[in-house]
């Protein structure tokens, strides 16, 4: 079967909108009407009375948890509480308590061919009962032991594939080719053993939409279904990279004190937030996604299945970064990527450095632009990370 095209966030936005609004995605109302009004100011564009209203919700005088340096108790109390809360937030607690004893349970397929310098091995791992996650263990010739790599990817239904440089066909190839994304390939390339992992919702394992009750988007389906039961995804796919893991570290070859994550996109957001969790990540890389939760008239930056209900009662995305340090961390974007504003980037880039600062270890921060989009910029990843990863 030939692949399809993988809708981007900005189609399937456009996608739900149309849907709205009656009117065919194919329409010209989008290019000529809404499109062109949106292009000119995209970020800032509702209403007057709506602008209000956003800006009384999100007021951040009702903050609590965001970092400021009269916190009681200073930066190490705040890490902690802040730590706490933002578990709870996104729900990993009530996983524990709904699977906190299960095993995980690992199978591989039979070891990959020699891809010229590593290894390429497909496994399935059981994060919780009956959720099984497929990933990609990528190895590099040699004892070891290598420094580890997870990879999570964002919105395309075959990014473990794609990170992993698993190509379906020469126009996938060329896909991946493009916006460099065979990341794990990179890393392995780079000494590191490499996973690249699906990710729950946004690839095979999740909860399908049916009937497309919910706007045709089987990863808004899987947001939907955990807020009903007190989780969130983004906590559902925290608790995923914590269980691959746990079971990296028991590899022979794998330094379980070198660890990076880094992905793109949602990929990013669940390398914010699983960093922020998880200590056990030495360095964190996430690209096309660091930036403020909303602009200051609310237009929020991210797909919905990145939701977690009090989010901006509770700090900002800057305030998840500042629950890395002092561990490195780099905060990639491309300067031509729609999704963002660049204004409001270097707005939150400048809270994390400043609560890298109070860490102590102001220079274990950066903030760098790609001059392209939405993707990978790896001639700005890897000298941060081989320099991180080596100190």
């Amino acid at each position: 079967m030939p692949e399809q095209k993988i809708p981007t966030q900005i189609d399937l936005r456009r996608r739900t909108f149309l849907k709205t609004m009656g009117l065919a995605v194919g329409s010209g109302f989008f290019s000529r009407g809404v499109w062109a009004e949106d292009k000119a100011d995209p970020f800032n564009a509702y209403p007057d009375s709506v602008v209000k209203y956003l800006r009384r919700i999100y007021d951040e005088g009702q903050v609590k948890f965001s970092y400021r340096e009269d916190y009681p108790g200073g930066f190490e109390v705040w890490q902690k509480e802040a730590r706490e809360e933002l578990r709870r937030l996104i729900g990993l607690d009530r996983i524990v308590s709904d699977c906190g004893d299960h095993e995980p349970k690992v199978e591989m397929s039979e070891p990959g061919s020699d891809l010229g310098g590593y290894t390429r091995q497909k496994g399935l791992i059981e994060t919780e009962p009956d959720v099984r996650i497929p990933f990609w263990l990528l190895r590099p010739e040699g004892e070891g032991p290598f420094p580890l790599a997870i990879l999570p990817h964002g919105h395309d239904s075959i990014g473990f594939d794609t990170y992993a440089g698993a190509a379906h066909d020469e126009e996938h190839q060329k896909r991946i080719t493009e916006r460099r994304a065979d990341v794990a390939v990179q890393a392995v390339q780079r000494g590191f053993v490499a996973i690249a992992p699906a990710t729950r919702g946004l690839s095979t394992p999740g909860v399908p939409d049916l009937l497309k009750r919910h706007g045709d988007r089987d990863c808004r389906s899987q947001l939907i279904h955990c807020l009903l039961a007190g989780r969130t995804a983004i906590g559902e796919r925290v608790w995923d990279m914590q269980r691959i893991l746990d079971w990296a570290m028991t590899l022979e070859e794998a330094d379980s004190e070198r660890v990076l994550m880094m992905g793109n996109s949602g990929g990013g957001m669940v390398t914010l937030y699983a960093s922020a969790c998880d200590r056990r990540v030495s360095v964190a890389v996430p690209s096309c996604s660091f930036t403020l939760l909303h602009s200051r008239n609310g237009y929020i930056y991210h797909c919905d299945c990145n939701l977690v209900p009090g989010m901006a009662e509770w700090g900002d995305l800057y305030d998840v970064a500042g629950l890395i340090a002092p561990r490195p961390l780099l905060a990639v974007n491309g300067r031509e990527d729609t999704l963002h504003s660049v204004s409001d980037i270097e707005k939150a880039a400048a809270r994390a450095e400043a609560i890298y600062r109070a860490s102590g270890h102001p220079e274990n921060f950066e903030s760098k632009f790609g001059g392209g989009g939405h993707r990978f910029y790896p001639e700005l990843m890897w000298p941060f990370v081989m320099k991180a990863i080596s100190a």
